[in-house]
């Protein structure tokens, strides 16, 4: 069985590691990974890479404990690399900007720097897993295998299994659903910006780790630490609304830093004006969601993470939805291998099983993540006392409804077994 695999961020890698790891070993299997971008440069290029180059610390996440679960059943050795290279705390704390507290969210989660993680999903690889090549369109058609062409004009490649996790501006996703703009992935008007600062991580950090946000009339700020091996390295973002921006314009980053200043300049903690101070901003994330999508795959061809469902980062589920992911595909696959099945039939099955499985979870993380409402920025002082009234509400209504709701429960191969078995 052939497998080519769309993309080499966190979906794509993680997909590959699970299907290495759950289909028989008598179904003989190639999975080949291929992505435009070599991480390590940020420049394209067609030879293989073996990893991120870790100078390059940037673009923080919080990994919460059912996508720390999902690494655990792929590999336990893959799992304690991650959570060494993260810095766990035990919630969320929700401050103003006057930083006055609003509450806390005890919640396990394992911040870490998006490139660092890719590390250790590329150590637990064949060095020459990923093929840096554009991959420019996938052609399927009822009846036949799915075929992969290429922008530089290389041969094209049929595979029995194609899977598009190449993000939110998925080339795979254009491939299955065209131009129809409500398949399209919307702005929801807010960007980040952010990174890492050698900036000592402070004692009430150490003695009580968490991920601290603070809100204001311009926006909100974050920090965290970035790893526990390193306790002089602070991981802060700014979330603020703005236009979206053009795609390929050039970034004044004397024009982003200013901004950044000026939103935040007047908030009491110091650690912030600290941040400020010594920020230097590379790049702006403008932020996507997909809209829900009827289907995640047809014709041997599905589509994973960002690709399928880009959550808001609120929802703090972007990696850990993804991971989910590329376990459930490989548990399905493997499932339907072992009941027999001739490996054309276990694709469909797994395209629609997945998309049967995931889709109602994703979704519902989604739409909670999506009712809070931000209103219009910059706001009024009595806006952004009642922006204070509702967090301080919000954080303990969600204490009480986490005891009887709680998504790190949600198992992938007890939903997997369940699904199979009907």
């Amino acid at each position: 069985m052939k497998v080519i695999i769309v993309g080499a961020g966190l979906s794509g890698l993680s997909t590959a590691i699970a299907l290495r790891k759950f289909i028989p070993a008598s179904q003989p299997l190639e999975v080949k990974i291929y992505d435009n971008i070599n991480p390590a440069t940020g420049q394209a290029t067609e030879q293989a890479t073996p990893q991120v180059r870790t100078s390059r610390l940037g673009a923080g996440l919080g990994l919460q404990g059912n996508g720390l679960r999902v690494l655990e059943d792929l590999d336990p050795a893959l799992k304690r690399r991650v959570y060494a290279a993260g810095f766990p705390c035990s919630g969320f704390t929700w401050k103003t900007a006057g930083n006055w507290l609003l509450g806390h969210e005890y919640v396990d989660v394992l911040p870490i720097s998006r490139p660092l993680l890719i590390n250790c999903l590329y150590e637990t690889l064949p060095p020459d897993s990923v093929i840096h090549k554009k991959v420019a369109r996938v052609v399927t058609q009822q009846g036949r295998k799915p075929v992969v062409q290429f922008e530089d004009g290389s041969p094209d490649e049929t595979a029995d299994l194609v899977v598009g996790a190449d993000g939110i501006r998925s080339t795979v996703r254009h491939n299955l659903f065209g131009d129809d703009e409500k398949y399209r992935p919307k702005y929801i008007g807010t960007c980040a910006v952010g990174g890492v600062l050698d900036v000592p991580v402070p004692k009430h950090l150490l003695d009580n780790p968490t991920m601290l946000f603070y809100m204001g009339s311009t926006g909100s700020f974050g920090y965290t630490g970035l790893t526990q091996s390193d306790k002089n390295k602070l991981l802060y973002w700014s979330i603020y609304e703005t236009d979206l921006p053009g795609r390929g314009l050039k970034l004044n980053h004397d024009l982003m830093l200013q901004q950044l200043r000026q939103r935040h300049g007047d908030w009491s903690d110091p650690l912030i004006s600290q941040c400020l101070e010594k920020a230097h901003l590379d790049n702006v994330y403008p932020i996507f969601v997909m809209p829900d999508l009827p289907y995640w795959g047809r014709d041997g061809c599905v589509l994973i993470g960002d690709a399928a469902h880009a959550l808001p980062p609120r929802s703090g589920q972007g990696a850990s939805q993804a991971f989910e992911d590329g376990e459930a595909l490989a548990l399905l696959l493997a499932g339907y291998l072992e009941k027999e099945h001739d490996p054309d039939d276990a694709i469909s099955r797994s395209i629609l099983g997945l998309f049967e499985v995931r889709a109602p979870r994703v979704n519902g993380i989604k739409a909670d993540a999506l009712r809070w409402k931000d209103p219009k920025m910059p706001m009024s002082w009595l806006k952004t006392m009642g922006l204070y009234i509702s967090l301080f509400i919000l954080v303990r209504v969600k204490k009480v409804l986490n005891l009887f709701t709680r998504r790190d429960l949600w198992n992938v191969r007890d939903a997997v077994s369940k699904y199979i078995a009907q």
